[in-house]
């Protein structure tokens, strides 16, 4: 099979699998949920009892033969449209752009859903693209080094920090982080890095008077690069390195094993004791033709990871205040904003199928061995 029949297999296979998470999504959320659930960020309280059933039969939640909105209080039958009539009512408002309105703090009913989340999102996906690069910086070295001084000391270390940071629950270390960094490291009375936000001036190592940046994408540090504004750049950069350092310490683990199980296996290949029989320096053997082969479980679980990050880190962005969609889905579950932890799920799984089919992509194009 070509690589191009494969990919266009694999979307479609991938529409299935959106439509069975809707289906899923839908169900949790409205099929086990009073009706009233779904009609809360539209009905104010100035709204009569007409206008309320109006509302409730616009959006496919009440029959046209419902005689009053007391009526669908009580959630008689005769009111109530079937969960799959409900479902298909509301995939045509999906598809043509309307996911209703958001429950969250300060938007109630003012803001559409597809706003608040794409307002949020940009600083959900500069946190998961920090993570994700700083967690392969971190555990690809610390692989090498452990698979190739295999039971030395480095190898012990490199267990250790791997395992370690692995074991540590992400909110906790977080906490820590900013104990330390906060509390306990002040310079001049300032804490020498910033404990929340995207953007902080106050810190000993950040500057005074960042300006302002042209939201071009609504990631700071982008936008700051777009803009080329220096000061806002590094002010964005030192308000990233806390919930970065978070992520990192708390991913290298299953990286680093993966890396370090591969690259053993690999040095063991006959064509490793060849490349050593001639001579060649021990570098070249290690990051030339070993890395080579060995990388490539690494790729699927570095996608994975940025596939999950960008989904939401919702601990790291609740302990630092990162105002991305982890944190909003946090507080929607709370008040039982639907129609935002429906989208939030949605393009959480939309994320991690694409992101599964870029990695099998990348696969092929690295290991021409590799037929689909």
């Amino acid at each position: 099979m070509r690589l191009y029949e494969y990919v266009l297999r694999r979307i479609i296979l991938m529409v299935f699998v959106l439509v069975g998470v809707s289906l899923i999504v839908f169900y949790l959320g409205r099929g086990l949920l009073p009706p009233e659930s779904a009609l809360a960020p539209y009905i104010t309280p100035r709204m009569d009892d007409a206008t309320k059933l109006q509302l409730a039969r616009s959006l496919g939640v009440a029959t046209s033969s419902c005689p009053s909105w007391s009526a669908l209080a009580a959630h008689e039958s005769v009111c109530l449209v079937p969960v799959w009539g409900q479902y298909l009512s509301w995939v045509g408002n999906v598809l043509a752009g309307n996911w209703g309105y958001s429950l969250l703090p300060g938007v109630a009913g003012t803001q559409t859903t597809w706003d608040v989340f794409w307002l949020r999102f940009p600083y959900t996906a500069e946190l998961a693209v920090a993570g994700t690069i700083l967690t392969a910086l971190v555990a690809i070295p610390l692989g090498i080094i452990s698979a190739t001084r295999n039971n030395r000391l480095p190898d012990h270390v490199s267990r250790f920090i791997s395992l370690g940071g692995y074991s540590v629950p992400a909110f906790w270390f977080g906490l820590l982080l900013q104990l330390l960094f906060v509390l306990y490291l002040r310079v001049g009375g300032n804490a020498l890095l910033p404990s929340n936000g995207v953007l902080d001036t106050s810190c000993a190592l950040c500057m005074s008077s960042p300006g302002q940046v042209t939201g071009y994408t609504g990631a700071p540090i982008l936008d700051a690069l777009l803009s080329l504004n220096p000061v806002y750049f590094w002010d964005s950069l030192v308000a990233l390195f806390l919930p970065t350092l978070t992520l990192a310490i708390t991913s290298i683990g299953a990286l680093t094993r993966i890396l370090r199980s591969s690259m053993m296996e690999v040095l063991r290949q006959d064509y490793i004791l060849l490349a050593r029989s001639k001579g060649l320096k021990e570098r070249v053997v290690i990051y030339r033709h070993a890395l080579k082969n060995a990388v490539l479980p690494s790729i699927t679980i570095t996608g994975l990871l940025f596939a999950l990050l960008l989904g939401g880190v919702v601990i790291v962005e609740v302990v630092f205040s990162w105002p991305g969609v982890g944190a909003a889905s946090v507080v929607a579950s709370t008040v039982l904003d639907v129609n935002f932890l429906e989208l939030y799920v949605l393009v959480t799984a939309f994320i991690i199928v694409v992101t599964n089919l870029l990695v099998d992509i990348v696969y092929a194009k690295l290991d021409p061995r590799i037929r689909y």
